[in-house]
């Protein structure tokens, strides 16, 4: 057995088919094959699981109780296996305390950073505030007051000494003290006691007065010292400070710190401390702690949000999500709810006596009248308590879980007032290095925050105390830039990030980690990179090779395949017709395999043949388009572009330009708000033209398709219903007086009593996570025993529920309303899917491609627009062919489609590009380049055309080539 492979042998999780394979240990390979073929079933639940396993059981107990179990995989064995990474695509961060900063652990440094070398500033005077010792101190004062005469005193507080007037003048006189200052505000004595001191008046303590009586009761100076400070008398003014000091405590009963007052001549004050204060105005800011500058932590975080930066307060647009409406039509929504009868019945006699119409739309009403509907009438609203005062009731009665859900629908975050979306208290905001505090350097760029510290100048004192810090800081933003996410800022919720943005940070943070003899499993990490960044990419990942570690990448992209070392290609087909091992080996055999799938797509560059000409588009004389004007969300720069309709439409650019912004926050908000479909927040911009020429419009995400555990594709696809139909019409369910219902998951009836129709129980376990086993009443099998007794041609519910879409097109040849969704399942390459699969373990591009699929089997697609975001997650070049069929298909039948996407293959077949850029984040957000793929390659500033022209032809680099109508591309 050698020692410098992984030996898998006798693996058979999901559908794999008892395969064996050795995985060179430091090497990087790449895993590729169709959707479905075995991929992550043999990466991530075999070998991360595994290699996971293996590490957690190898700690103690007591350690391994705050860990989750790992399942054990179903294989013979496994040899040779380091402790496992896994970086997947899947965004599962839902926390909005979790921030890009805090993921990379960027953050966690720069708290460390001002901890030991930001200064405190005074948020009235802007000055430094820091402690003085007696060197400082002189220093300050030879170059705040030079060559000036003065006094330096120490302050006598009237309530805090060490005896009373007599005793306290003995002591001063004992000590050798000769006098006492009083400032200038205070009555001159009528005796000539004393000489005048120009800023004030100084009093013998040998005086017949103050040896009668003791000094003043009042708060005085004692004089410490009196003369000119300058250069020459340097050494005279350390000693004396050095005595001020040490009497500023001796003679105080509670005084913490030591202090003392210099008064000029000419009526200059200047106070000199060894606390933290401002010499002006006695600001003193807390201690500069890592507590503080944290949002997690309840002393760091802003008291009005909590340290969320926004606040969740009743939205107006939820109430009234159509202001078109009237108060009869139901315009304030919810007092529109069956359950709402006696708010509606207090509104209309509210309205009778105000005299409000009832019948004019809420826009048209005038701003008077809409205040009162909006805030109420009355002392304490006893008139009529409006729609915040139906919401101040509503909040007394959240103890309630169904009022609790109710509030939640009419809420949105707003951002916070005190901390204006910063998170951290105000007081933070004066700790600054340079001119920054942490709130403003987490606003930055990765990009921007790393110019920040390559021009940092800092005293050497600061750099001993700093340098690991610094060091720690530069190599994680150098990573995160090399990564492509240079774009994105350090205040950046992760939950908001793309799959593959979240996938990439990930990485960063496990190479700044520098770990070494580990296995890292990867799941497409090219998922939402520009070409231009992938060469970025992989540089990471031979990085991360070279560190000694081992690398097993799922991926589809041709530029990882051709830098890896080794191939590993599941197949040949997809669900049962998948799970082997099609080939294995170096990547120079692999690409001269004639078993591969994929070889031939990377060997000859095999594109597919469009499935008609390139549709030309003139938008000077096209008259069905979109026009968006003005465009300036985000980083958008003002973008006005037009979209034309019956067209496959790309919308590319590098990561960070501003795509997402342009179409998934900004037209597709701003259209379906127009269209009444739903009400969203959009970006801004002036205005758009061509609403009139679509009927609907529809974003097909990655999201999940249902948030039911009940929810499969068999659900979405509406064919459960026929299936249902089917087993209630057989001869033993209609004896036994079933009906479609009898066999639904989602009411009692058939279903399990005790998981409910889920087939499986969730246990919590506290503090760890919770725990997921097969139900054991039905045996994960849904079903209640007698319902699974119901069989159509030899099949029960379950075990129709458990065939894919291939196996149950060919069971369900005679009933076409169960066979026509189910065809289109397999149109889109799905066929592989179980049809009762959990909706939760689909991918994002399976799910987006359930969604297409939907679409295709609905009548409903004529003037329909179609905005897709990256369709290409997870699927092989030949799966791609069966995308662009589809996407097609769409526009023959009267559609629009509008596809963000950075695959060269998916642009090469579209009519129309729009490509922004010119770089990312700030760089970025102006239309660089836009026509069919031939006016993009004719474009030489267009990132895009440059490595469109070298997919076509890699031979001729960045060489122009014509791209005719009839090539195959």
């Amino acid at each position: 057995m050698s020692q410098d492979e992984i030996h898998l042998w006798g693996v058979r999780q999901n559908n794999l088919k008892n395969i064996e394979v050795k995985i060179p240990l430091g090497k990087m390979t790449v895993v590729c094959g169709p959707s479905g073929s075995g991929k992550s079933s043999l990466a991530f639940e075999t070998l991360f699981a595994e290699g996971q396993r293996r590490f957690i059981e190898s700690m103690s107990n007591y350690a391994r109780q705050f860990l989750n179990k790992a399942p054990k995989p179903d294989i013979d064995g496994i040899n040779n296996i380091p402790p496992a990474i896994s970086i997947e695509q899947k965004n599962s961060v839902r926390n909005s305390r979790s921030t890009v900063g805090t993921t990379t652990e960027v953050i966690d440094y720069l708290r460390l950073l001002f901890e030991k070398i930001a200064l405190s500033y005074c948020p009235t005077h802007n000055c430094v505030i820091e402690k003085e010792t007696v060197s400082t101190a002189t220093d300050r004062i030879l170059r705040e007051i030079p060559e000036q005469r003065g006094y330096l005193v120490v302050e006598i507080p009237e309530k805090d000494r060490v005896a009373d007037p007599k005793k306290l003048l003995a002591l001063f006189l004992a000590d050798g003290y000769a006098r006492i200052f009083i400032p200038e505000k205070k009555k001159k004595s009528k005796k000539p006691i004393a000489a005048s001191a120009g800023a004030g008046e100084l009093i013998e303590l040998q005086s017949p007065e103050l040896k009668k009586s003791g000094v003043p009761a009042s708060t005085f100076y004692l004089l410490i010292d009196r003369m000119v400070f300058s250069e020459q008398e340097r050494g005279r003014l350390t000693d004396s400070l050095t005595q001020a000091f040490e009497a500023s405590l001796k003679f105080s009963l509670h005084r913490t710190f030591r202090q003392a007052w210099i008064f000029t001549t000419e009526g200059k004050k200047l106070r000199l401390t060894e606390e933290a204060v401002c010499p002006q105005c006695d600001y003193a800011p807390p201690p500069i702690t890592s507590k503080i500058l944290s949002f997690n932590s309840p002393i760091g975080a802003c008291p009005g949000c909590k340290g969320f930066g926004n606040k969740l307060e009743i939205d107006v647009n939820k109430v009234i999500p159509n202001p078109k409406l009237s108060l009869q039509e139901g315009v304030i929504h919810p007092f529109s709810m069956p359950s709402a009868g006696y708010e509606r019945k207090k509104l209309l006699e509210f309205c009778k006596r105000e005299k409000i119409s009832m019948k004019t739309a809420w826009e048209d009403l005038p701003t008077k009248q809409r205040e009162q509907l909006w805030n109420g009438q009355g002392k304490n609203r006893k008139e009529f308590f409006g729609v915040l005062g139906f919401f101040e009731y509503m909040e007394q009665m959240k103890y309630k879980m169904h009022v609790r859900v109710f509030l939640s629908r009419y809420r949105s975050p707003f951002l916070c007032t005190e901390c204006l979306g910063g998170r951290l208290r105000k007081e933070t905001l004066y700790f600054k290095i340079q001119d920054h505090n942490l709130q403003s350097l987490s606003a930055l760029t990765i990009e921007n925050l790393k110019t920040f510290f390559d021009d940092l100048k800092i005293s050497v004192h600061q750099e001993k105390l700093s340098a690991e810090i610094l060091k720690q800081i530069n190599s994680r933003l150098n990573y995160l830039g090399r990564v492509g996410v240079g774009y994105l800022t350090l205040n950046r919720e992760t939950r908001t990030l793309s799959g593959g943005e979240y996938q990439r940070l990930i990485l960063a943070h496990q190479l700044g980690m520098m770990l070494s003899q580990t296995l890292y499993v990867l799941d497409e990490p090219t998922v939402g990179l520009h070409p231009r960044d992938n060469d970025r990419l992989i540089s990471i990942l031979k990085d991360l090779k070279n560190l000694g570690n081992t690398l097993v990448i799922v991926e589809h992209d041709h530029d990882v395949i051709e830098n890896a070392e080794y191939v590993l290609e599941m197949g040949p087909g997809s669900g049962i017709h998948g799970g082997e091992v099609v080939f294995f080996g170096k990547k120079d055999d692999f690409l001269k395999s004639n078993v591969s799938i994929t070889a031939p797509y990377m060997r000859s560059r095999k594109k597919w043949n469009p499935p008609r000409e390139v549709r030309p588009v003139d938008m000077k004389t096209y008259k069905f388009k979109l026009d968006l004007t003005k465009a300036s969300g985000n980083n958008l720069k003002n973008v006005s572009v037009s979209f034309p309709l019956h067209r496959l439409v790309g919308i590319t650019g590098v990561s960070g330009s501003g795509k997402s912004t342009l179409i998934s926050k900004t037209l597709y908000p701003a259209l379906a708000k127009e269209l009444k479909i739903e009400n969203l927040p959009v970006q801004k911009f002036d205005k758009i033209k061509g609403v009139e020429k679509i009927k609907n419009v529809l974003l097909i995400d990655q999201s999940s398709i249902g948030r039911s555990a009940r929810s499969s594709p068999v659900t979405y696809m509406k064919a459960f219903d026929g299936i249902r139909t089917m087993m209630s019409q057989t001869f033993e369910a209609k004896a036994r007086g079933y009906t479609p219902g009898t066999f639904s998951l989602n009411v009692d009836g058939g279903r399990c009593p005790s998981c409910r129709g889920t087939g499986f129980e969730e246990i919590d376990m506290m503090f760890m996570d919770n725990v997921v086993i097969a139900c054991d009443i039905c045996d994960g099998k849904k079903y209640r025993k007698e319902i699974l007794e119901i069989e159509f041609q030899g099949k029960n519910i379950f075990q129709i529920l458990s065939m894919t879409v291939a196996e149950a097109m060919s069971f369900f040849v005679s009933q076409p309303q169960i066979r026509k969704p189910l065809s289109v399942l397999k149109e889109v390459g799905l066929e592989y899917l179980q049809l009762g699969q959990r909706s939760s373990s689909l991918s994002g591009g399976e799910s987006q491609r359930l969604k297409i699929a939907k679409e295709l089997s609905q009548v409903t697609q004529k003037d329909t627009l179609y905005i897709l975001d990256e369709p290409t997650t997870g699927l092989h070049f030949r799966e791609i062919e069966l995308l662009m069929k589809v996407l097609h298909k769409l526009i023959e039948s009267g559609g629009s489609v509008i596809v963000v996407e950075h695959n060269l293959d998916v642009l090469l077949g579209c009519d129309y590009l729009i490509d922004l850029g010119p770089d990312a984040g700030e760089k970025g957000g102006k239309i660089v380049a836009e026509g069919s793929p031939q006016d993009i390659m004719n474009t030489k500033k267009s990132l895009t055309g440059q490595y469109l022209r070298r997919y076509i032809n890699p031979n001729v680099g960045n060489t122009q080539k014509t791209l005719t109508r009839n090539q195959t591309l």
